[in-house]
């Protein structure tokens, strides 16, 4: 469910931004075309004698298209600033602290977020993030973003004691031994 909203949330604002964007340029055309038609009208509607121009034609509807514009640049801006929210408010939220949390990958990007495969390439790597995607004992998977402490600690196919906050992985402890049965939602064991 939680990976859904977050799909959903992405394409939100992706959508919102690339349809922003079409509005502006369709709007930008259409008050080109409306200024020069109505120019090209206004030039051949003056009256003689005091040279007034008598009809606008299409000029008449710039002020349409610049209202597009308008309305474009703030749904570019809308997508953006979501996406900046949404970016910045992930982590926050109550902290909880999950129980049988089964580990089911762990991996590590770089700064231009390429995935660093070889573990020794971490201390190399150039400000790495680490993260670490789990299932919660109702069956539901999540990815959590987590320090490097954290990182090592949850190795893969491991099961212990999750405390999350938001997207965010700050803590977890492994049980030693095996677990009960019903600690294992994907029956893997």
């Amino acid at each position: 469910m939680a990976r859904e909203i977050g799909a959903f949330k992405e394409k939100t604002v992706g959508c919102l931004m690339v349809i922003g964007l079409l509005v502006i340029v369709l709007s930008s055309i259409l008050l080109w075309t409306f200024s020069v038609a109505g120019i090209y009208r206004g030039t051949y509607t003056r009256t003689p004698i005091t040279n007034e121009i008598t009809d606008a034609g299409s000029l008449n509807w710039a002020p349409l298209a610049i209202l597009g514009i308008v309305v474009g640049v703030l749904m570019v801006g809308g997508g953006i600033g979501y996406g900046l929210w949404t970016a910045v408010s992930q982590n926050k939220g109550p902290r909880r602290t999950e129980p049988n949390f089964r580990v089911l990958a762990r991996y590590c990007y770089d700064r231009s977020m390429n995935l660093i495969t070889a573990e020794w390439d971490i201390d190399a790597a150039d400000r790495p993030k680490f993260y670490v995607r789990g299932v919660f004992q109702d069956g539901s998977v999540c990815e959590f973003e987590t320090t490097e402490q954290v990182y090592y600690q949850a190795g893969e196919g491991m099961t212990g004691e999750a405390e999350v906050q938001g997207k965010w992985l700050g803590r977890f402890v492994p049980y030693i031994g095996v677990p009960p049965a019903s600690a294992d939602p994907l029956g893997l064991q």
